[in-house]
């Protein structure tokens, strides 16, 4: 059987005008600012937490040897993540850690597919 004549079915995609936006965002510190990036994610987590369009803002780190920080996302609605990036604590963080990141921070924008709540 080749791969020509399997059948393929479309993936359904999710209805991204009423479902949750889930945001992954991945930063690479510098060697040697580990830590101010570290310190500068954690600074606007409560207040980005506070705002009424976030359901869920998590910081991660890479237990791996290259420092690697990841910001767990989840909004109301593209207009939430609009408002978000309105605020000037998101922006005092993007100043703060940009000049520190080794590459630009990737972003990855996403909508639930088949996902389980946590209590």
């Amino acid at each position: 059987m080749t791969s020509s004549s399997i059948a393929r079915t479309p993936v359904q995609r999710p209805s991204t005008t009423d479902a949750p936006l889930v945001i992954l965002a991945t930063f690479v510190p510098e060697s040697g600012h580990e830590e101010a990036v570290r310190h500068a994610l954690q600074a606007v987590l409560p207040a980005t937490r506070s705002e009424p369009g976030c359901l869920r803002f998590d910081l991660y780190v890479s237990l791996e040897p290259v420092t690697t920080f990841r910001l767990f996302e989840i909004f109301r609605s593209q207009q939430a993540v609009d408002a978000h990036r309105d605020t000037d604590h998101y922006r005092t963080f993007r100043s703060a850690v940009m000049p520190l990141l080794a590459t630009a921070p990737v972003v990855m924008k996403m909508a639930p597919l088949d996902v389980v709540e946590v209590p």
